[in-house]
Order: structure tokens, then C-alpha cells, then sequence
């Protein structure tokens, strides 16, 4: 399975690699969606550099320099998930909360493991994120930390599943 293929879900919903025409919106659900679930994990000076990593020019940034990126789209074309890795660390990983009881976050994931095949992965997670993270095998590697202005965990996950490793070269 190529990271780049595009994948209908079962529930009409689409899955596929983020273009340049999506980054706007991708910038806008995953500011809106922040401000509902992790607000609280940064300060005003944290929150400022936040909204600016995921602005349009810093998301393009990250895309032109080795960042991949998938999204999940409605069938009204709203995207309702977003997830960015660059090399084995997810740098966002954001579910619109009226799509998040559809697992989608738990495909995106997928996808990344069976189309990457990484050996491990890590994330910064947010409070919001965290437990699932932990549902998904990832450790903590450190205690809670704020730094600069964002309360955060450091984790890592370790493909020791055989299953992902086989579906990966399917």
C-alpha cells in the first residue's frame, strides 16, 4: 500500500495524501479543533507559535521539505482529519470532534504503519491525545513537560506487530 494512494473508507469518507489546495483548510479545522481540546496546553505565547506552525506557509514549509501528510475528507469535501509525519515523528495528528467517533484517527495511524513500515515512531502528545496514544502502544518517555509556552509528553511507539510489518508489503 503506497502512502500516496487514495483509499475510500467504508463510511463514504475519502483518505488520501494532502495537496497544496487542502492546506488552507487544514489550517483552519486544526486551529478550530485545538482551540476546543487543547487550549489549556499552551500559554499565550505557546498558543501564538502554535497557531503559527500550523499556518499555511509553515504546513507548505513542512510539505516541500520532507513532511508527508494524509487527510481525511467528507463526502461534502469538509476534511474531518489530518495527520503530518516527518521521518518518524508525528508532528500533528488532529480529528474534527464530529467525526471523532469514527476512528478515524485510529486509520490514519494505521495507514502511516502499513505504508511506512517504521521500525518507531514518536509524538510530542497533548492531554488531549494522550490516552490515545497509549491505546495505540506508544510508552512515555518522560513525565509531563511545558516548553515554550506548550505542555506536552514525549512517547514512543515500536513495531513489534508482524502483521504491520507483513501488510506493509503487500
Amino acid at each position: 500500500m503506497s502512502f500516496m494512494e487514495i483509499v475510500f473508507l467504508d463510511d463514504g469518507r475519502i483518505m488520501r495524501p494532502c495537496g497544496i489546495d487542502d492546506i488552507e483548510d487544514v489550517s483552519e479545522m486544526v486551529i478550530a479543533e485545538a482551540k476546543k481540546s487543547i487550549a489549556s496546553d499552551f500559554d499565550e505565547k505557546g498558543w501564538e507559535d502554535f497557531q503559527e506552525y500550523v499556518s499555511f506557509d509553515q504546513i507548505l514549509k513542512r510539505l516541500v521539505t520532507g513532511s508527508k501528510a494524509l487527510l481525511v475528507q467528507e463526502e461534502d469535501d469538509r476534511i474531518s482529519g489530518y495527520l503530518e509525519i516527518n521521518n518518524n515523528q508525528i508532528l500533528l495528528l488532529f480529528i474534527t470532534s464530529y467525526a471523532q467517533k469514527g476512528h478515524l484517527a485510529t486509520q490514519l495511524f494505521r495507514r502511516v504503519i502499513m505504508a511506512l513500515s517504521p521500525n518507531e515512531l514518536y509524538v510530542n502528545a497533548s492531554s488531549q491525545g494522550y490516552d490515545f496514544y497509549c491505546s495505540h502502544g506508544f510508552i512515555p518517555l518522560d513525565e509531563w513537560s511545558e516548553k515554550e509556552g506548550v505542555k506536552y509528553r514525549p512517547m514512543k511507539w515500536e513495531n513489534s506487530e508482524p502483521t504491520y510489518k507483513n501488510e506493509a508489503t503487500k
